[in-house]
Parts: structure tokens; sequence; C-alpha cells
């Protein structure tokens, strides 16, 4: 039979991208160590629809790259942050999602450390809380004004990234399109990958502390953690360097390094 591809309705596909990462606030723990923040990048939107309102960083995809080639470019010319590893998060299609017609967007999420998260042009950071309230994700994006930014997201059906039935209500949003959709998504995938620590890792230096792993875990996870039940967990991923942190206001601790040797699963 021929095939005649005028035939069907072609959308547009674009790429949107979630990045990551763990700065240090004037908030003291319990042992006087800075605490850190989870902090998701956005960018002000210069044109039409959404002027002026946070968005991810991303773009519409040319017929000369891949899906992933478009991501990485998108996040370079709009951030300055180049080449990070790429996971692919979920397939967003509905129509009306985008209000310029039938597009089709492929999210994707990424960890970076911090010292390596300085960013160019029109993006910046904001600190992001998620609060599961009465069936529906209550999602703050703060800036570092101390502006909020609310946005409230229900998920309703299945999550699974092939097989997406499932719908955004949000009544109140501060993002453009379904962008607070897919910060949501990002970060209950960054929470249930945590099961081993290889995406605690990524946002830290390659040398650190067991206290500096565990408060990693507790910011994206949102809770207190037990320490003796914390380091029986990870002490299968992670090795003594020989070495112990300097400059430190405290009794300076040991520095310990990811295993290279444990193979990494996600």
């Amino acid at each position: 039979m021929y095939y005649d591809i005028t035939q069907y309705d072609q959308p547009s596909v674009t790429a949107d991208i979630v990045v990551f990462t763990a700065r240090k606030n004037d908030r003291e723990s319990y042992r006087h160590l800075s605490m850190p923040v989870l902090s998701v990048l956005l960018i002000r939107r210069p044109e039409e629809p959404y002027t002026g309102m946070l968005s991810l960083p991303g773009g519409f995809c040319c017929r000369e790259e891949t899906i992933e080639e478009t991501a990485h470019r998108k996040l370079r010319e709009k951030t300055g942050i180049k080449e990070p590893p790429l996971s692919l998060l979920c397939n967003l299609s509905k129509l009306g999602r985008d209000p310029r017609g039938w597009i089709i967007s492929c999210c994707y999420w990424t960890l970076i450390e911090y010292s390596n998260a300085q960013t160019e042009k029109n993006a910046e950071w904001y600190e992001v809380a998620l609060e599961e309230k009465n069936g529906s994700y209550i999602l703050d994006l703060t800036d570092d004004k101390g502006k909020v930014y609310r946005s409230e997201v229900r998920l309703s059906g299945t999550n699974e990234l092939y097989n997406q039935s499932a719908e955004a209500y949000i009544p109140q949003n501060s993002l453009a399109f379904d962008h607070a959709e897919i910060i949501v998504r990002a970060l209950l995938q960054l929470r249930s990958s945590l099961e081993k620590p290889y995406a605690a890792f990524r946002l830290l230096p390659e040398q650190f502390t067991l206290t500096e792993l565990q408060q990693i875990y507790e910011m994206v996870l949102d809770k207190k953690l037990l320490m003796a039940n914390f380091r029986r967990k990870i002490a299968p991923y992670v090795e003594e360097t020989g070495e112990i942190e300097t400059g430190a206001g405290h009794r300076p601790s040991k520095l310990f390094r990811r295993r290279t040797d444990v193979s990494e699963e996600i």
C-alpha cells in the first residue's frame, strides 16, 4: 500500500530540560554546616506565548538533528551549560498543551554539581519545594530575592514513560505551558532514583564527607534520616580517600568518593 505522509497530521517536536543542582544557603545544620537547597534552572520567555513568564530551557527540533542533540543545543544556547548527561523523563503530547498548535515535548532531566553550574544569558536558579496536599502537588519556586512562584499540579492515571494517559490539572500556575508538571515529574523521578546513591553523587564534588552525602538525600527527600541507618545503606557505594576535609569550622571529617567498581544502575 502506498504511504502518503501528507495524509497524516504532522506535529512539531520540542525538547524541554529540567536541570537540578544543590546550592548552599545560610541555614545551619546540627553540625553547623551550611545546608544545601535543591534548585532548578529556569529562564524568562522573551517572546510569545507567555512573554515574561518562567519556563524550562528548551526549543524546537530541527530536521538535521536528533531530539537529544536538540536538548543539548538548546541548553547550551539558552543557559550556557554544555553537554551534561541527560536522562529521558517523559513525552507530553496532549493537544492544547501549547497554544501554538500540536506540539509534542520530549522531556529530559539532569543533575549537575554547583561549581559546574554557572550560567549565562537569561537563566537563573530557583529553590524548589514540593508538597503533596489533597491529591495535588504544590510546587514552590523561590528566587534569590525571596519571591515565590507557586503552581498546583494534579496528576492522575498512569505515569509510565511511553503509556502516558496521565493528565495534569493546574488550577494555579506561575510557569509557562505545562512546565510545572514537568518539574514535578522530574523531582518525583529524582526522589525515586535515590534507592541507590548515583544521582546524589552527581550533585557533589569528587570528594565529599558522609554528612554532605546525607544532606543531599535529606534535601531531595525533604526529610531527616537516621545517620546510622543511612551510613549502612550507602557503605557499599563509597570508599575512603585517606584524606580529611580542610578549612572546616568544626572537627574535620574523613573524605570519601564513590566506588567505581560497583555497577551503576539507576
